[in-house]
C-alpha cells in the first residue's frame, strides 16, 4: 500500500518505484558511489546502476566518474534535486499522519521506537545472509 501510495503521489516526477529513497540517501550525504548506496539498500548494483541512470536522465543527479576507481560512479545532486527535497519530505509526512492519525503522541513515539528496531534487524539479518534459516 505504500508503494502505491508513493508512486501516485511521486509519478508527476518520475520518482516512484523507490526511487525518491535514493534522492533521500542523496540529501544526507552526497558524493557516495553507486556501489556504497546499493549496500545500504541491500539491492544489487544493477538495480542502483538503473534507478540512477533514471534519475539523471530526469536531471535530479550527475554522475562523476571516481578520481580514485575509475570503474565507479559518484553522485550527486542537481539544483533540480535539491528543490525537489521538500516535495518528497511532504509526502512522505502525510504518509506518516495517514497512518498515525488515530493514535496517541505516545502510540506514535512507540510505534516509531519498535519500526526503528524492526528496521535495525532486518538490516543486521540481511548482512548475515540468515533470511529463512530459522524457518528450515
Amino acid at each position: 500500500m505504500a508503494q502505491a501510495f508513493f508512486d501516485k503521489h511521486f509519478e508527476t516526477f518520475g520518482v516512484g518505484s523507490g526511487r525518491f529513497s535514493y534522492l533521500l540517501y542523496l540529501y544526507r550525504q552526497e558524493g557516495v558511489s553507486q556501489d556504497v548506496m546499493a549496500k545500504h539498500f541491500y539491492v544489487d548494483k544493477a538495480t542502483t546502476a538503473r534507478a540512477m541512470a533514471k534519475l539523471e536522465e530526469l536531471g535530479y543527479i550527475r554522475r562523476e566518474e571516481d578520481p580514485v576507481d575509475r570503474r565507479a560512479y559518484l553522485v550527486y545532486l542537481t539544483a533540480k534535486g535539491r528543490d525537489l527535497e521538500p516535495k518528497i519530505r511532504a509526502v512522505l509526512k502525510e504518509w506518516a499522519l495517514l497512518l498515525t492519525e488515530d493514535l496517541s503522541p505516545e502510540e506514535r513515539d512507540v510505534s516509531y521506537q519498535l519500526l526503528k528496531r524492526m528496521a535495525e534487524k532486518a538490516g543486521i539479518a540481511k548482512e548475515q545472509q540468515s533470511y529463512g534459516q530459522r524457518i528450515m
